[in-house]
């Protein structure tokens, strides 16, 4: 299903429905991170269809196919967290974060418009960016290119305060994420808010690199349950485009109360 008028989308219940039912399947995840160690145990059963790396040599950016390796630990727990939640969707690793978990704008921008390129549903992005508008502006592009595309950003905001600008989570086409403090997976909606959506991230068992688990606290943990969340969805209604299910999502989702901030 491929919606184009009015008749052709879902009803509210039917979404609700897909949001509870659906697996993921035919859809496409880019993580956007540190990449994927592919053969973690809990990640047996996930299709991971491609790992990718990016490094700059010489004053270039090189792209390294088939880098099945997970330099920090972080990339691997965001795929764990999707996989759980949305088992049968297609994960693709783009790696842009280095074992320190730092990075770089050009680094970033490449891995994100490689995965564009790809044809990629979603993309999780588990990370922020601050400063100039020399930093921010090619966040803005990539962003602009996606969401025109009908590609669906996910980005999780600053840990310190969800009001504390960031990049991507702050661009009005992007599902921002903040964390909730909530025992459960259900998504909050804050109406004018630039970072929208909420949902638990606080200690959370997550898988890490060398085969690992651990306990984990953050905006980026919370990031991938809506990533997954719009995959369910998008498996039973594909062509959804990023306006339309920001509309669903925040139509289904439990209204935002004080109650929710975290003090973590």
């Amino acid at each position: 299903m491929n919606p184009e008028t009015a008749a052709d989308w879902p009803s509210l219940s039917e979404v609700r429905e897909a949001a509870s039912q659906g697996t993921g399947k035919g859809v496409r995840i880019a993580v956007i991170d540190s990449g994927i160690e592919v053969d973690h145990p809990r990640l047996a059963k996930a299709e991971i269809i491609e790992s990718v790396s990016f490094e700059e040599k010489g004053g270039t950016i090189q792209i390294i196919e088939d880098d099945d390796r997970d330099t920090f630990g972080h990339g691997t727990a965001v795929a764990d967290i999707i996989h759980r939640a949305a088992p049968e969707a297609e994960l693709g690793s783009f790696r842009v974060i280095d074992a320190r978990s730092l990075s770089r704008t050009h680094l970033i921008c490449a891995g994100v418009r490689e995965a564009i390129k790809r044809d990629y549903h979603i993309l999780n992005c588990s990370f922020g960016c601050r400063g100039l508008a020399k930093f921010i502006l090619p966040h803005k592009e990539w962003a602009d290119e996606a969401f025109l595309k009908g590609i669906h950003v996910v980005a999780a905001c600053s840990n310190t305060d969800n009001d504390e600008a960031e990049w991507p989570s702050h661009f009005t086409s992007v599902f921002g994420v903040d964390l909730a403090d909530t025992p459960d997976d259900e998504i909050f909606y804050r109406r004018d808010h630039l970072v929208s959506f909420s949902t638990s991230g606080e200690n959370q068992e997550v898988a890490w690199r060398n085969g690992g688990v651990q306990v984990q606290t953050g905006t980026s943990f919370a990031a991938p349950k809506i990533s997954a969340h719009i995959a369910r969805i998008l498996s039973v209604y594909p062509g959804i485009p990023p306006s339309m299910m920001y509309s669903f999502l925040s139509s289904v989702s439990k209204p935002w109360h004080s109650g929710l901030s975290s003090d973590w």
